[in-house]
């Protein structure tokens, strides 16, 4: 695994790490050597700025600590409907997020964001913690070494690093030290350093029906480095613990991915190129180099308010600039701000700058998604990737290690053997899922325009269900919607209101009409009265 890397990642990865940001990427595994950053090759720092825009724009546009990110539903909305369900799945939803807010999973997203704009790939470890339930290390670049199965899924997982020997003995034991260690410990050297073997991988000489910790889907072991002839310890995981995850990858063997870092470097080394040459020239310009013929007596002094001595006669003795030169510094300065907005482009900064006005409230996500549609489109594989790497396993983990803890309340029994669903509302999750409102809008609007020629086209629309969709998309509440029975049953009974109302009012005009006959036959028809009259005039037309 570790030359799989060295032999195919590594100068890449150490590329990105000298020119994005010298910060990250570990090559040298010695512990405790700060690393200075080389400013005569990294002069400008625009595209460390631009990936930070990038990680703090995925954080809070899809793992925000300040506002909610996931839901926990099931496959059937109605049942997330029903008292006990649906108290219960709020409850373990307000237990996860209080789980998620008291670890370090939300450090470790930005890491995990952080490394996959820059190196492409990203990779952090979680584990039971007997205070906060789970507890994540993060990992950089050239720290560690992935393999993969057969389906191109991330199943394996190395890394070396040091521990002192004190460290190795609080942590291992004694006697699962090798020789060496326990020498050193002996002797009064608790601090030196020892350098150890970390691998996790599936478990493939596992008896199944056993539940032990040598016998569960994935083992995971340490060993001291060179040559120890025994296990530091063996482990063992239910679930792969290890969230690694790829920005992109070409094809299913590829084990590291590729990210906005790699599409970006040639601007950066030519930003930096640039940002050297045009500091050259200033520096040209206010110190230009000097040249002195055999009349300067001494030393020359190019201090400001300095004097040189001279002893010759000959006109134009003396010191003098060899060259002069007339740079166009504006170009530098148009040529650097067009650097600028490349780099810009490529770490999507734009996108997630318009994303802090949906934070501060001065836009939707809609709103959003309309104006980045096509940003929102090259980013979407993107975010379904993240959600599926890195959301999606983070979560189960989580739920299983508080079922184990006891930390979740027994579900109730309509759940049973019922997959519980995360459904994520985040920012980006919604802004994406604006652009399917947009093109059912777009699909009424077409059909209301060509309704007024052809009205019964209005019958293709099924309304109910476009009701739904733009709900869903849009992230309401299911609880805001009735199932489709509630709906049949309130329109039966508005329907049956309706036509009680409709014979009422018949049979009110009926009883009119009977009572004005009524009223008509009883009236007399002597005299001068209108009923004698209107009697008379019908008698004239008939004769």
């Amino acid at each position: 695994m570790k030359a799989e890397f060295q032999n195919g990642w590594m100068s890449s990865c150490q590329d990105l790490s000298t020119y994005v940001n010298p910060k990250r990427g570990w090559f040298d595994t010695r512990p405790n050597r700060g690393q200075m950053i080389d400013h005569k090759i990294l002069l400008d720092s625009y595209a460390t700025q631009s990936l930070r825009t990038l990680a703090s724009g995925l954080q809070s546009g899809m793992t925000s600590p300040s506002r909610d990110w996931f839901k926990l539903t099931t496959d059937d909305l109605s049942l997330d409907e029903v008292p006990g369900v649906r108290g219960w799945l709020d409850e373990t939803e307000k237990r996860m997020k209080e789980v998620i807010r008291r670890s370090n999973i939300y450090g470790a997203f930005y890491n995990a964001y952080e490394e996959l704009g820059q190196f492409g790939t990203q990779a952090f470890l979680i584990i039971p913690d007997f205070e906060s339930i789970v507890r994540i290390r993060s990992y950089t670049a050239g720290e560690y070494f992935l393999s993969i199965d057969s389906r191109g899924r991330i199943n394996g997982f190395a890394r070396e690093f040091w521990m002192s020997v004190g460290q190795l003995i609080k942590e291992f034991g004694y006697e699962n030290c090798s020789s060496q260690t326990q020498s050193q410990y002996k002797n009064n050297l608790p601090d030196s350093w020892v350098k150890v073997n970390h691998l996790i991988e599936e478990n493939d000489t596992r008896i199944p029906n056993r539940k032990d910790f040598k016998n569960m889907p994935y083992r995971s072991a340490y060993w001291e480095d060179g040559g120890s002839d025994k296990f530091l310890d063996v482990r063992g995981f239910r679930r792969f613990p290890v969230i690694a995850s790829r920005w992109e990858t070409v094809t299913t063997d590829q084990i590291y991915g590729y990210g906005p870092g790699w599409y970006a470097l040639g601007n950066i080394k030519q930003l930096q190129k640039t940002v050297l040459d045009k500091l050259i020239a200033q520096e040209k310009i206010h110190n230009p180099p000097m040249q002195q013929d055999a009349s300067v007596d001494g030393s020359l002094n190019l201090l400001p308010g300095g004097v040189t001595k001279i002893t010759g006669t000959v006109p134009n003795s003396g010191v003098r600039p060899a060259y002069q030169i007339s740079p166009n510094l504006e170009s530098f300065l148009e040529l650097q701000n067009h650097l600028y907005q490349a780099i810009d482009k490529d770490f999507f900064v734009p996108l997630f700058q318009m994303l802090s006005y949906v934070e501060q409230g001065k836009m939707t996500a809609t709103e959003v998604a309309a104006r980045n549609q096509e940003k929102l489109m090259l980013l979407g594989p993107v975010l379904y990737r993240i959600q599926e790497e890195i959301l999606d396993p983070t979560m189960e983990i989580v739920f299983d290690d508080m079922m184990e803890s006891g930390s979740i309340p027994q579900p109730p029994p309509q759940l049973s053997g019922m997959d519980l669903k995360v459904k994520y509302i985040s920012i980006l999750a919604q802004a994406q899922q604006s652009l399917g409102v947009e093109q059912i809008q777009r699909t009424i609007g077409y059909v209301g325009s060509i309704s007024q020629a052809s009205p019964g086209v209005i019958d293709i629309i099924d309304w109910d269900q476009s009701v739904r969709e733009v709900g869903a998309l849009e992230g309401a509440p299911a609880k805001l919607f009735l199932d489709k029975s509630q709906v049949a049953a309130l329109r039966e009974q508005r329907a049956a209101a309706a036509k009680a109302q409709q014979m009422a009012q018949g049979a009110a005009i009926a009883e009119s009409a009977s009572n004005t006959t009524k009223n008509l036959a009883q009236s007399p028809t002597d005299g001068n009265t209108a009923l004698s009259t209107m009697i008379k005039q019908v008698q004239d037309k008939q004769k």
